[in-house]
This record gives C-alpha cells, sequence and structure tokens, in this order.
C-alpha cells in the first residue's frame, strides 16, 4: 500500500463509524495495512464504557501487543459527541455495587488501562467531544492525545461515590501530575480543549475539521521511521522517572542489540549517504 493510499483509507475509517458487524461489546477493530484503528462504538450512549467493553478492551490490546508488524494504533470514538462519556451507570446495580463486585469492576477497568499501555508501538487517542470518567483514564493510558478545539475532559466521581482505583489514577497522574489530577478530581470539572492542553492532558489541539488529518499526519510520520527505534523510545520514556530494575535493564539490553545489530540502521545510513527517504521493513506497496 502506498503512503497516498494508506493516508486516504485511514482518513476513510477515522470519519465513518464502524459496520456493525466488527462491533463486539462497544469496541471494534479495523486494520490499515500495519495500522490499528480501535473505536469504542456506542453512539447512541456516548460511547459510555459498559463492564464488558472493559474486558473486551483488554483482550483486544492484548492481542494486539503480540502482533508482528504493527506500527501504531489509533483509539476514537463513534458517533459525533464522544470518545467515552464515562461509565455505563445504568448497569451499575447489576456490577457495581457492592465491594465485592467493584472490586472486581476496577479490577478489569486497570486490566485493560495496563493492556493499553502495554503496546510497544505508539497508541494515540483522537479525541472529539466528551472524553469523561473512563473515557479520560483511558486516554490518558494512551502516548499521545490529540484532541478537537470542541473536546472536553473531566473526571467528576464524586457526583457517583465511587473511588478511584491505583492504575485509574496512575495513569492521568503520571500524564498532568498529582496536583493537576487532585484539582480535577475534587471540583469534578469538566473543562475545555484548551484548558486539557495547558495542563499536560493534551499534546496537540485541532479544529474540529482538521482532526482526523492530523491524526494520520502524525501516524504516517511515524510509519517512516524506524520501527525499533520507535518501540524502544517508548519502553524507554515509559521507564523514566522509576527505579529501573533488572527485567528493564535486559530488556534494554535486547533492545540494543536489535538496533545495532538489526537491518533498520544499515537502512538508515544507506538512505542517508543515498539522499533518499529510508524504507524500514515496509510491506510491498500495491
Amino acid at each position: 500500500m502506498t503512503d497516498e493510499t494508506f493516508t486516504g483509507e485511514l482518513g476513510r475509517v477515522l470519519r465513518e463509524d464502524p459496520p456493525a458487524e466488527l462491533v463486539v461489546d462497544r469496541v471494534a477493530v479495523q486494520d490499515v495495512d500495519d495500522v490499528a484503528v480501535v473505536t469504542l462504538s456506542k453512539p447512541e450512549a456516548r460511547n459510555a464504557l459498559s463492564l464488558a467493553a472493559w474486558q473486551r478492551l483488554r483482550t483486544v490490546f492484548t492481542e494486539l501487543g503480540g502482533r508482528d508488524g504493527l506500527r501504531a494504533v489509533v483509539v476514537r470514538g463513534a458517533g459525533p459527541d464522544a470518545l467515552a462519556a464515562g461509565a455505563d451507570i445504568k448497569e451499575f446495580p447489576q456490577t457495581r455495587l457492592g465491594a465485592a463486585a467493584a472490586t472486581g469492576y476496577n479490577e478489569s477497568i486497570a486490566r485493560a488501562l495496563r493492556a493499553v499501555s502495554a503496546v510497544p508501538v505508539p497508541v494515540i487517542a483522537a479525541i472529539h467531544g466528551l472524553a469523561v470518567g473512563g473515557g479520560c483514564e483511558l486516554a490518558a493510558a494512551c502516548d499521545v492525545r490529540i484532541a478537537s478545539t470542541a473536546a472536553r475532559f473531566g473526571i467528576p466521581i464524586g457526583k457517583l461515590g465511587v473511588t478511584l482505583g491505583y492504575t485509574e489514577t496512575s495513569a492521568v497522574a503520571r500524564v498532568i501530575g498529582p496536583a493537576e489530577l487532585k484539582y480535577l478530581l475534587f471540583s469534578g470539572d469538566i473543562v475545555g480543549a484548551a484548558d486539557a492542553h495547558r495542563i499536560g492532558l493534551v499534546q496537540r489541539l485541532a479544529e474540529p475539521g482538521e482532526l482526523v488529518d492530523t491524526v494520520t499526519g502524525l501516524v504516517g510520520r511515524i510509519r517512516t521511521q524506524a520501527p525499533v527505534t520507535i518501540s524502544a523510545a517508548k519502553l524507554v520514556t515509559d521507564m523514566a522517572g522509576r527505579p529501573l530494575t533488572d527485567a528493564d535493564a535486559d530488556l534494554l539490553s535486547r533492545l540494543h542489540v536489535e538496533a545495532y545489530d538489526g537491518p533498520d540502521l544499515r537502512e538508515g545510513v544507506a538512505a542517508f549517504g543515498e539522499r533518499r527517504a529510508p524504507v524500514f521493513g515496509r510491506k510491498g506497496e500495491d
């Protein structure tokens, strides 16, 4: 698939809701060459996240984490209103009332967020409309958040009386810091895209009509770069700010060997010398 064909197809997928037959437990997965698009798809409920949806997200991202040749993942919401407007509160009497049920529910969220973070390629959240509660937490677990200027964010859990689990808390705190997270939690505010950008929750803003082009542009740039470099960059950045374990050191050592003994460096050096764009393990063009 040529770059131009890829960009056009990814843009088409991001502008349309997924086919109904692809939606399983409110989650759809679509592949565009070496990029996966994961869509939260319950637009009539602003993509509210059910317990089954969290469990499905864990399954989907665990599979994506082991997929060979994957270059990036885009997470987005179906319909015009939201990435996700939080939990499906209507199901709480069956899924979250009582300490035992709530413990299992929170662990399902934690497992899903850990699976998102563990994918070894960039995971990009394309956010339009609401990213509230679990939607905000899911976005925070992604590597990059690109939002429409019309997007809104918040975690107003005090209006429900639930508590935030450790993994949910740490996902957001790592992005915006504990102080800003406390303000969001204590105030219950829903903040606009400009404030979300100011506190670091969002890396880039785009006008509503330009969101898809901004996302596809970043994905396209990722695909032109060496896969091992991008994966190593994600890994070592995620390790920053915490003590390095022996397992971390072993993994970094393996990536070092893969980078310097593998084909990407040779291709990059050759392309530089020949004054051409490098081609890193790309599939043959149509």
